[in-house]
């Protein structure tokens, strides 16, 4: 029997820009391009760095006469401000949209858009991968037991489900000014483009994929124990990975794949025992893991 699930997301915030200008700024700014976002459309993006590291993600969902930005609620008010730093004199008014809307995530076997109340505002799929399943903007006011047919769900189990399919978030997993976009999956994850024009980050972000190694990975585990972000994962005593997140059994790991590849080859067990780690059904590795250069 299929299972679905309802969970509201009160780890995500939602501001608002509005503005004649709103599209062209935020075209300048993020990894994405929005240069073919209608109204209805939602992108997955991020802000990053001058020098190409991550600073937030968000997916940007445009209304019209306005866009909202799902972004994380603890670093939410540093994106706002960051935002600001950049608008200088646009036409670009930022805004708290989180007393109008909330965000909830259905997902789980074989979701329906049948479960989704009449008061929602806007359903859609979850533009990084299909098996997230869809994410509802809805009026601050609902709860899950507007959904029909579906099981109430917490925010745990949301993010053990997005942890099992091995998808990293920022302000929970992807470290700011730490970790670069293509480490966090962002191409398979639809979060950059790589034909746009110029954005903040653009250039060490695309000499990383034309010219560059990728080394590190973040890549799904399980483990049936308790670890915590930032622990060490190691294989005969060295550390091949870097816990990121974790919602138990499922985690994600900032992973050195030369050295993660070389004991899955040889049979090398992991450390805490019993943890096991994965590349996830989306992610592309190269073909060279053994030669030396990788």
């Amino acid at each position: 029997m299929s299972m679905q699930y309802v969970a509201r997301l009160a780890n995500r915030s939602l501001l608002r820009l509005s503005g004649k200008d709103v599209k062209s700024f935020l075209q300048n700014l993020v990894t994405n391009d929005l240069s073919r976002q209608q109204e209805g459309d939602v992108v997955y993006a991020a802000l990053l760095t001058p020098q190409g590291k991550f600073l937030h993600d968000f997916l940007i969902i445009d209304r019209g006469d306005h866009v909202l930005l799902d972004t994380h609620a603890e670093r939410a008010a540093d994106l706002a401000r960051r935002l600001t730093m950049y608008k200088l004199r646009s036409d670009v008014i930022l805004e708290d949209a989180n007393t109008d809307f909330c965000v909830f995530a259905l997902f789980g076997d074989a979701v329906g858009a049948s479960a989704v109340p009449a008061e929602a505002v806007l359903q859609y799929q979850d533009p990084r991968l299909a098996t997230l399943g869809l994410r509802v903007l809805a009026p601050a006011s609902l709860t899950e037991d507007a959904f029909t047919g579906v099981h109430p769900a917490s925010q745990q189990d949301y993010d053990a489900h997005r942890l099992s399919l091995g998808v990293p978030e920022g302000g929970s997993d992807i470290q700011p000014e730490k970790n670069f976009l293509l480490e966090a999956n962002f191409e398979e994850l639809q979060g950059v483009s790589f034909s746009k024009g110029c954005y903040v980050g653009q250039e060490l972000t695309a000499r990383t994929k034309h010219r560059a190694k990728i080394r590190k990975r973040f890549l799904a585990f399980h483990l049936d124990g308790e670890i915590e972000p930032g622990d060490p994962i190691t294989a005969n005593g060295k550390e091949i990975a870097v816990v990121q997140g974790f919602s138990r059994p499922y985690g994600i790991a900032l992973t050195r794949l030369k050295e993660w590849h070389a004991a899955c080859r040889d049979d090398i067990p992991l450390s805490p025992e019993g943890l096991v780690i994965s590349k996830p059904e989306y992610v592309v590795l190269p073909d060279d893991l053994d030669s030396e250069e990788a």
